[in-house]
């Protein structure tokens, strides 16, 4: 019986240091990774196809007032921190995703790639240096 126990607690522990471990490691890398469109337009196809058109190759209907993606890149003003701010605290009828930094970049380099020529200047913080994700104030 006591044998069994230490199996146990041990196979809990080593649970627990994998957990963190690749826990520790996977929210370190996350500040490497570059924002994509391509994993931002596959996110916003699982996710917002039901309420916004997504592109123009996507048919289906969405409800009536809902901007398409299209106009919400090329809005005048828009910004990359106005498009978090939406994704971090949704309005009503939005609902709340819980995206990760990393998929709230995503989304906004695929909103990048919609913008018009003369729309204004690059979603993205840097094109140049796109190594680093910009940091996303906790919530209060």
């Amino acid at each position: 019986m006591k044998k069994i126990h230490t199996s146990l607690l041990a196979g809990m522990l080593a649970s627990v240091f994998i957990f963190i471990a690749f826990g520790t490691a996977s929210a370190k890398d996350e500040a490497q990774v570059v924002p994509d469109a391509l994993r931002g337009k596959a996110l916003s196809e699982r996710l917002c196809v039901n309420c916004h058109v997504i592109s123009e190759d996507i048919k289906g209907t969405v409800p009536e007032g809902v901007p398409p993606f299209k106009v919400i890149a090329n809005k005048p003003g828009q910004s990359a921190e106005h498009i978090r701010n939406i994704l971090l605290q949704p309005h009503a009828p939005m609902p709340n995703m819980n995206l990760s930094r990393l998929e709230i970049f995503d989304i906004i380099a695929y909103l990048d790639e919609l913008r018009l020529e003369g729309s204004g200047p690059s979603l993205l913080p840097d094109k140049q240096q796109k190594d680093m994700l910009p940091e996303i104030p906790e919530p209060s």
